[in-house]
């Protein structure tokens, strides 16, 4: 990668957007219980200085530019930012487990390089499941987090 000594107004955008996102992550977790606050904090905290650092390399003229993104890689970039918007649209309406198991499937397929068969969307669903389950379990039982079970099923 090359480094350049211009300002990268993407990269500044971008850096500023994640250390937005993470101050209202940090924001909201006061409301939560102790046990409750510990992942977005953390996540927030990370995603703060990953953006402060980014954002002052960006300013510096320090941040590496990348102009050579194929098509389909922009294109691939595109449909999973609208994937993980969707995801986050769809989890208080239909649960942590519908929107999960559906926002698995949609970026293993985006991601997939190979051409997409039956088989391998079925196997897509079936690792989504056991990993949804997974995450459940992890954060209702282990971390005591409530995830939202949706309004349209219950």
């Amino acid at each position: 990668m090359q480094s350049t000594s211009r300002t990268d107004a993407g990269a500044v955008a971008v850096a500023v957007l994640l250390m937005l996102v993470a101050v209202a992550a940090l924001w909201e977790s006061r409301e939560f219980s102790a046990m409750g606050a510990i992942f977005p904090r953390t996540i927030g905290t990370a995603l703060l200085v990953a953006g402060a650092v980014s954002l002052w390399r960006s300013l510096r003229g320090r941040a590496p530019m990348s102009r050579g993104i194929p098509r389909d890689g922009a294109m691939r970039s595109l449909l999973l930012v609208l994937v993980l918007v969707a995801w986050i649209a769809m989890l208080e309406r239909v649960g942590f487990a519908v929107a999960g198991v559906v926002g698995f499937v949609a970026l293993a397929a985006i991601t997939e390089r190979e051409p997409l068969t039956v088989a391998r969307l079925a196997r897509y669903l079936v690792v989504g499941v056991l990993v949804v389950i997974g995450f459940q379990l992890l954060f209702v039982q282990g971390l005591k987090v409530q995830l939202p079970p949706g309004t349209l099923f219950g």
